[in-house]
């Protein structure tokens, strides 16, 4: 299909300021739902902290079950129909939030949030869609430098709201946001794909003709690994920096800074490797971020200061960052275009899961030893390493070289 390079250009700059927007607007808020629930009358730390830990693993766990189902509704009734009924949920039920009295009000909000929870998938398959085969990585690679960066404004523009106007008005900021990234979608995205008959067959053979590519498994796997090394850190970090020195007053600062070093750190190499898989293999590239992130974490419990620890968060953001980048390309890369979309919710779902548990093993495992993580972050790294070369399908062809 051939699309008007300016309504391409222009839809790929919608797709990433929706997911760059509503991203934001989550991070907003979730960082800050174990205050929340004790202004909803959680007192005991225990409880809340309890309270707090499923309210924010709820929307990750169900939005990961049901990616596939998106996607696949995506396929079959078009990128923009889909996303706006997500972003219309969105807003309702953050503003929603603003006004529960009980926490398990906010909790029924939460699992309708994860229910709807298909953005992320569809923001990596609406960008892919309008780009040249050759250029997935790159396409793919913006959406998820603007993911990653949400993660590094959210949480300070959200926690200075909260200071500012509360908890409560801080989540119909974040409806406000997502109300004007439907507006950006309603207005500016063309939808440029022809949706496809509803039948029982084409459905059934949607997702039978992903589940049977060669090769899906192993980026399943490596998907899952991926992310639950990029999620496991936050539960300990706090604990880690207080023990490497950082005292009490200033551990939220430190932890803030360390997330947002990474993060841009990370966020730069999605860009980087996305635009470098036009020339190279982009299962090569993945396999030496792989290789080389293993290194890194591990020294990370090595470390005896905060300056060291910093300096290893950037090396681990720009070798860690593009990981699931070149994942999803060459998962770009290994499906046909009428179900793209349903293979990255595939896709996603996988990331998502691994994700929803590594700070549940995390906060486990840092009972026995609190810096035990990075060493089984390092193991994992170079399990999905082995995984990958193993799992790689017989004739995989390399991309282009670009021009």
């Amino acid at each position: 299909m051939n699309l008007d390079p300016a309504v391409a250009r222009r839809n790929q700059l919608v797709t990433v300021a929706m997911v760059f927007s509503v991203f934001t607007g989550f991070a907003f808020v979730i960082p800050f739902l174990p205050l929340y629930v004790r202004e909803l009358g959680i007192e005991e730390p225990e409880a809340a902290a309890l309270w707090a830990g499923v309210l924010i693993g709820v929307s990750p766990l169900l939005a990961g079950f049901l990616a596939p189902v998106w996607g696949r509704l995506a396929d079959r009734h078009g990128h923009k129909s889909i996303a706006v009924k997500a972003l219309v949920a969105y807003v309702a039920l953050l503003a929603l939030c603003s006004v529960v009295a009980r926490v398990e009000q906010l909790l029924a909000l939460r699992v309708g949030l994860g229910l709807f929870g298909g953005l992320g998938p569809l923001g990596l398959a609406m960008a892919a869609a309008q780009a040249p085969r050759e250029d997935t990585g790159r396409a793919v690679g913006l959406v998820q430098a603007a993911q990653i960066l949400s993660a590094a404004i959210g949480p300070f523009a959200g926690g200075v709201l909260a200071d500012a106007i509360g908890m409560r008005r801080t989540f119909l900021v974040a409806a406000a946001v997502c109300a004007v990234t439907l507006l950006l979608v309603l207005l500016l995205y063309t939808e440029t794909g022809r949706p496809r008959a509803h039948t029982r067959e084409t459905s059934a053979g949607g997702f039978r003709s992903v589940v049977v590519i060669p090769g899906l498994l192993t980026l399943l796997v490596v998907l899952f690994g991926v992310n639950f090394i990029g999620r496991s850190f936050t539960p300990i970090l706090p604990l880690h920096l207080q023990d490497l020195g950082i005292p009490t007053g200033r551990l939220a600062s430190a932890t803030g800074i360390l997330i947002s070093v990474y993060s841009i750190a990370a966020a730069a190499s999605a860009t980087l490797l996305g635009r470098a898989s036009r020339s190279r293999s982009p299962r090569r590239l993945l396999l030496l971020t792989l290789v080389g992130g293993a290194p890194i974490v591990a020294s990370m419990a090595l470390v005896p200061s905060y300056g060291a620890f910093l300096a290893l968060a950037v090396l681990g953001g720009l070798v860690g960052g593009g990981t699931l980048t070149l994942c999803y390309t060459i998962g770009g890369l290994m499906v046909p275009q009428d179900t793209r979309t349903t293979a990255f919710g595939f896709f996603s779902g996988a990331a998502l899961f691994g994700g929803a548990i590594s700070p549940s093993v995390a906060g486990l495992l840092a009972h026995a030893s609190l810096r035990g993580i990075y060493w089984l972050d390092a193991i994992v790294y170079l399990v999905l390493a082995v995984v990958l070369v193993r799992g790689r399908p017989r004739g995989e062809a390399s991309p282009p070289a670009a021009a």
